[in-house]
């Protein structure tokens, strides 16, 4: 059974909103909302998404033009995201939020280790589907530089097929007073169709262990479009695509 969200409701619970499928700018809102509203919350948020079309994103630190040109996509159409990371084709991917607040148990979990956590716990669960995985090692030296495509640029601790020849899964972080937004895909399009939902409830379940948080199932609140529309509007503008400033 689910409620409708108040920020009185975040408390102390791993929060599982349901599944909204939208264009690019509004997930990119409504991840960002999301975190911005975790000031009074203790614990932990998660929503899987969809795209409302095959969308483009690319990573706070790249540079708009080179994506552009890369891709051979116009700059309207490609999407900033505000996590770092490289560019990300989505459509067909699973593609996940989760937020850790201020002063949660995985908050204060070392970046590179909450990382290879999460990517631990998505093999495990592709695991009970047959899917053979592991984790990219970390490299001897880290890698400087700004990142280009992200699926044929793996790091250390993404998640990659039983040869480790191809990527499945990479995230990106950001941090804030208020805490952790981490922004997600996995790319699983090769596999004989898969259902997301039971992934995303298998993985919730393990976390949610590791975090010693209980699962709310939650739904949006009833305003939230109208909550997120200057959000909304800096992610569809090309002052944030090109030069990460909002309109």
């Amino acid at each position: 059974m689910t409620h409708r969200a108040t920020i009185q409701d975040f408390k102390m619970s791993l929060h599982h909103f349901c599944y909204r499928k939208e264009t690019g700018a509004e997930n990119m809102a409504t991840d960002m909302w999301l975190l911005e509203h975790m000031h009074s919350c203790s614990g932990l948020v998660f929503r899987r998404y969809g795209w409302a079309k095959p969308q483009v994103t690319f990573g706070y630190g790249q540079k708009a033009d080179w994506v552009a040109q890369e891709t051979q996509k116009d700059l309207t159409s490609l999407v900033r995201r505000p996590t770092g990371g490289g560019i990300v084709h989505h459509g067909t991917d699973l593609t996940y939020c989760l937020i850790l607040s201020k002063g949660s148990a995985g908050e204060h979990i070392p970046p590179m280790q909450l990382y290879g956590l999460i990517h631990q716990r998505w093999g495990e669960v592709l695991d009970t589907q047959n899917i053979e995985n592991c984790l990219m090692p970390c490299p001897e030296k880290k890698r400087s530089g700004i990142p280009g495509v992200c699926f044929k640029e793996p790091v250390g601790r993404d998640l990659m097929n039983g040869n480790a020849t191809r990527k499945l899964g990479g995230a990106a972080m950001k941090r804030t007073r208020k805490g952790v937004l981490i922004q997600g895909t996995l790319e699983l399009g090769n596999w004989p169709k898969l259902d997301h939902k039971i992934l995303e409830n298998n993985f919730l379940k393990l976390i949610a262990k590791d975090l010693d948080e209980i699962i709310n199932p939650i739904e949006w609140p009833t305003d939230l479009e109208t909550q997120r529309l200057s959000l909304v509007k800096t992610y569809s503008s090309i002052c944030w695509t090109k030069e990460r400033k909002a309109p």
